[in-house]
């Protein structure tokens, strides 16, 4: 992320985890000083499933001080569901798929449309390695070379902000739980 550069990252998502039917980031910076984002690549990917069940594994470290984790899928409900279930999760699964698709990028183009992320249905429909693009995270997602990928909010002030994004040149490089918690703790305290 560049020199103190920070940015407003709220959310409201269907949760197929455990916990509400929806996680609201005003909800999480009422309970928690800080929100570890794990974004995860897709529904596929076994890299995301070994780094989300190595958080789910560390989750008592992050709550012990006072940071929640939640992983975001650029999926659907059901497929968010199906990560808690099948990995046993042991925090929220988000679903927050992008509703742009090739089909209206290329309408957008073609109409003169701008391809810059300014605005809904202007962003393309995934990153040069393929991924496919997040929404409400969107603002984590460029700050990762690659998915999965981790960004931290900071939820001590008014809005929570996004202080902190991590991923690597490929998806073996997403941090560790221990790295992302170490992270968390020293930019917010």
């Amino acid at each position: 992320m560049s020199d103190g550069m920070q940015w407003i990252v709220r959310f409201e998502l269907p949760n197929g985890g455990p916990g509400p039917e929806t996680v609201a980031s005003d909800d999480l910076a009422v309970e928690f000083d800080a929100v570890v984002v794990l974004l995860l690549r897709d529904h596929y990917c076994q890299v995301s499933r070994n780094r989300a069940s190595a958080y789910s594994d560390a989750i008592d470290s992050f709550l012990d001080e006072d940071v929640a984790v939640v992983a975001a899928l650029p999926d659907t409900d059901d497929r968010a569901a199906y990560w808690r279930k099948r990995y046993d999760l042991g925090f929220p699964v988000l679903s927050d798929p992008s509703d742009v698709t090739p089909e209206s990028t290329e309408t957008a183009d073609t109409a003169g449309g701008a391809s810059s992320r300014s605005g809904p249905g202007s962003s393309p429909a995934a990153m040069a390695d393929g991924t496919p693009r997040f929404d409400a995270f969107s603002d984590v997602e460029l700050g990762v070379d690659s998915l999965p990928g981790v960004g931290v909010l900071d939820t001590t002030s008014k809005f929570p902000r996004l202080v902190h994004t991590e991923g690597g040149d490929t998806i073996q490089d997403c941090p560790t739980a221990e790295e992302a918690l170490d992270a968390a703790t020293d930019l917010v305290s």
